[in-house]
């Protein structure tokens, strides 16, 4: 039987924004973040019916995850989960931490805060982000965590309430460098397994037998199969695609006349293929 890992759309959606699991949704930016919210509380709750309506829209197909969380002070918490990388996926990243922090979503004063001052109604953002490619240096830490501080002090800037205003976490599935039996050691091995550790935390169990295989319903199955057929269709149009581009560039290295041993270095293409682009085209 085919294995769905946490990192599917609807499992991770399942997993931190059902009404069930609030728990798991707190502990899980607790342990990234190092904050603790007294609640959290999704955007959007997470129920077949509206996944199925939204699949249909292709609205989740704009990213992997995206998971808007609000806490009771109106504070936004984003939380994105990346299985391929994005051409400029640093600043989309600072983009979409921006754009939360400008969104007056849940903040029920708003109106009467813009009357009075603009900035008044802004809110501090955080922005966690799971990749499962090397961001990277593979040698540096698997959780970066990066926040506005004083270049000389190190203190933060903070704003009128006190609070960090900004702050933009990565914790990376390829990287291995954490500190063993960590939160973020049980988190990452859960995340690319799919399994838990025997000494891992109970909210982390918890969270494994939400999105066990065995405990979702048949219009769930359903779904994260079309999840797993339209994303195939979509990475072999990328695939393709990104071929396409470098053939075209090692055509133009032919036309050159450069040597074939720097063509291939340039292009990662074997010798037989540049060989048969060269055919093709004389």
């Amino acid at each position: 039987m085919q294995k769905f890992l946490p990192t599917n759309d609807l499992l991770f959606k399942k997993l931190l924004t059902s009404e069930d699991s609030s728990s798991i949704l707190k502990a899980f930016v607790k342990d990234l973040l190092g904050i603790e919210f007294q609640t959290l509380t999704p955007k959007e709750t997470y129920h077949i019916d509206s996944y199925k309506k939204a699949f249909e829209e292709m609205d989740i197909l704009r990213t992997e995850v995206d998971i808007l969380a609000i806490g009771e002070d109106g504070s936004h918490t984003t939380l994105e989960c990346q299985i391929q990388p994005h051409a400029y996926f640093r600043e989309r990243s600072i983009f979409y931490l921006a754009e939360a922090f400008c969104s007056p979503f849940g903040n029920l004063e708003t109106n009467d805060f813009i009357r009075d001052n603009n900035f008044s109604a802004l809110r501090p953002a955080y922005g966690i982000n799971i990749v499962d490619f090397h961001l990277f240096d593979q040698k540096q830490d698997a959780l970066q965590l990066f926040r506005l501080l004083n270049e000389q002090t190190n203190q933060p800037f903070l704003g009128t309430n006190r609070k960090e205003l900004l702050l933009l976490c990565f914790l990376s599935l390829k990287n291995n460098n954490r500190k063993s039996q960590s939160a973020i050691h049980h988190w990452q091995h859960f995340l690319k397994t799919g399994e838990t550790l025997a000494n891992a935390p109970d909210y982390i169990k918890k969270a494994k037998q939400k999105v066990d295989y065995y405990s979702l319903g048949s219009e769930e199955k359903e779904m994260i199969m079309k999840i797993n057929k339209s994303k195939a269709i979509t990475d072999a149009v990328i695939s393709t695609a990104r071929m396409e581009g470098i053939e075209e560039v090692a055509l133009r290295m032919i036309k050159m006349n450069l040597p074939m041993e720097q063509i291939v270095e340039a292009t990662g293409l074997d010798l037989e293929t540049i060989k048969k682009i060269e055919s093709e085209h004389k």
